[in-house]
């Protein structure tokens, strides 16, 4: 509704989603309510896509994605998301072993490897090639639904944030050990093959990358 379509979203008094929603139009009165019916139709429309789009990607487990990942290049000298997987991994292992495990138990190697391992299918499925935005989001909803371990599934939800400098960091130790390492390896193997960003140029986001590391 926000995305594509501009619409406010209604919530209730107490902070949940309300079936309702608002549209500002440049118009001194709405006749025979055509106007409301053809957001309605046009929203109902997009909310079908989705729901088409989910019970389709639900037809597979998220693990099952991760073949798919190595014909989907993450940069030319870097490899593919497949590739980038495997060094998420790995730092997110050491992260979760190094920095966390010894004083917050919650944070198991094996939760960071598991969520390193499944945050990048969703790139992948039918519903994030329409949403791109819902990137990260996606995953961690399709890993609650099919029974992952609810620390894992909100690291994978959260692994892209913090996304600008008011963001808030991953809600879990779990999704902050992914998060850095998913951009420790931007940050740093962007930098190694000469990719280091201009005044006008940052097609990696690597400012922002740099930013999250040091918020997290």
């Amino acid at each position: 509704m926000r995305g594509h379509q501009k619409y406010f979203a209604l919530e209730r008094k107490g902070g949940t989603l309300a079936p309702h929603f608002l549209a500002v139009i440049n118009l001194d009165k709405d006749r025979a309510g055509a106007i409301r019916a053809g957001h309605e139709r046009v929203l109902r429309a997009r909310f079908a896509d989705a729901r088409f789009f989910w019970e389709t990607d639900q037809k597979c487990r998220l693990a099952d994605y991760l073949p798919k990942l190595a014909a989907v290049t993450f940069q030319a000298k870097l490899g593919s998301y497949g590739d980038k997987v495997e060094r998420m991994r790995t730092l997110a292992r050491w992260i979760a072993e190094q920095w966390f495990a010894s004083s917050i138990p919650q944070a198991s190697v094996a939760s960071a490897d598991r969520a390193a391992e499944l945050a990048k299918c969703d790139l992948v499925t039918d519903m994030v090639r329409e949403f791109t935005e819902l990137q990260g989001i996606v995953g961690g909803l399709y890993a609650k639904a099919q029974g992952e371990p609810e620390d894992v599934a909100w690291a994978i939800y959260d692994h892209y944030k913090p996304a600008a400098i008011d963001d808030s960091i991953p809600r879990n130790f779990t999704g902050q050990a992914v998060a850095l390492a998913d951009k420790l390896d931007s940050l740093v193997g962007c930098f190694a093959v000469g990719l280091v960003p201009s005044g006008s140029s940052d097609p990696f986001a690597l400012r922002r990358a740099a930013m999250g590391i040091v918020k997290s």
